[in-house]
Parts: structure tokens; sequence; C-alpha cells
């Protein structure tokens, strides 16, 4: 069985919302790329990856936060939100990421 944890990121921070509702959000770290090695060092072998302001602006929106991540970890991450086109699919793959979710486009 894999397990993919979840990092649902907004405004910088590891978040989650409540009943979906973007100003109803609960921070459970500033630090995304803490909560990931800690995810990975917890025996993890995949991070998921939610860019919550890019998938309402339909652009990403969070790029750095998923920079630091990938720079931190080594397992592979997936990310979806705010992905819309081909362009940002590949700058994301050469930037690291193993896979990409998209949803709205689709």
């Amino acid at each position: 069985m894999i397990l993919y944890p979840a990092i649902d990121l907004k405004d910088g921070q590891a978040v989650r919302l409540y009943k979906g509702e973007m100003d109803q959000a609960t921070v459970f770290n500033d630090s995304p790329a803490d909560q990931a090695l800690a995810f990975e060092q917890a025996g993890c072998s995949w991070i998921h990856l939610v860019d919550l302001n890019g998938a309402f602006a339909g652009t990403p929106v969070n790029d750095a936060s998923v920079r630091e991540i990938l720079s931190s970890v080594s397992v592979p991450c997936q990310l979806g939100g705010g992905i819309r086109d081909m362009a940002t699919i590949a700058a994301w793959i050469d930037l690291g990421l193993s896979r990409v979710i998209l949803g709205t486009v689709a």
C-alpha cells in the first residue's frame, strides 16, 4: 500500500481548509518544507502537494514553497492546483516534480 500524505499550500504555509473555504484555513506548519521532511522521515515514499491559491487563481502561486520542498526531500512529489497548460506542466517536471495532477483543465 502506498500512502500519499498531502500538504495543502496556502500563502506559503501548510494548511487544511474547513469545508473547502479559503478564508477558513488552519495552519499546520509555517514551513511546508519541514512538513514534507517530517513525512519523508516518517517513512512516506511519496508526497502529494496542492497549491490551493493556484487552484483558485488558475495559475501557480506557491511555487517558492514547492521549490523548497523539492530541494528538501528525496522522495517523489506530485502537485495539483493551478496547472492549466503544457508549458506549466513542463516547467514543473523540469524542476523535479514526478507527477502533476490536472483537475479543472481536464
